[in-house]
């Protein structure tokens, strides 16, 4: 499969099965991304489906200057962000009943938590601040610099290092309060 950025060049050439690939690197992780923010699988799947539509509807806006990665991943993060501030004030019916999640989230969800640690590390994660939890998961899940993090969080990457360290600090608490080991 071509790079992404490769990709998206192709496209804004006129090979419009191009974006296909796009949406076939990105999809998955940046529904997961925005899940963890919307805590709402459907509203995760919609916002994801509007970060691939910037990238139609405003190709010019993309300059090639950092990955498409880093830049869809910036929408993503501000669209979320915006998601979560308009519908603060709406009170939703909660349910006492479990939400079901889909096959397919299910299958990648259990994907991205192969093992026992992974799993534990993922219930620990919301747990710990926004900021430090947005950090982490760029850096050790979306393989990104903290170059890139801070670019996608709006932030200094002095401001990324320290969210880091202090997540990191927070899910160390957590995972001994809760009786796991962990090894620097």
């Amino acid at each position: 499969m071509l790079q992404a950025e490769e990709c998206y060049r192709n496209y804004l050439n006129g090979d419009k099965s191009a974006f296909s690939d796009i949406i076939d690197i990105y999809r998955e992780n940046l529904i997961f991304f925005i899940n963890g923010y919307v805590k709402n699988e459907d509203t995760a799947e919609e916002l994801a489906a509007d970060c691939f539509e910037e990238l139609i509807v405003h190709p010019g806006r993309f300059k090639f200057k950092s990955s498409l990665k880093t830049y869809i991943f910036s929408i993503a993060h501000h669209k979320a962000v915006n998601f979560i501030k308009k519908n603060a004030r709406v009170t939703l019916y909660e349910s006492t009943e479990p939400i079901e999640k889909s096959t397919d989230y299910t299958e990648f969800e259990s994907d991205v938590l192969k093992d026992e640690q992974a799993r534990i590390l993922h219930d620990a994660l919301p747990k710990i601040k926004e900021d430090y939890r947005t950090a982490l998961h760029l850096v050790y899940f979306e393989e990104m610099s903290y170059k890139d993090a801070a670019k996608v969080m709006r932030k200094t990457t002095k401001q990324v290092d320290n969210y880091i360290s202090r997540g990191k600090a927070a899910l160390r608490k957590i995972l001994e309060e809760e009786g796991f080991g962990y090894e620097e």
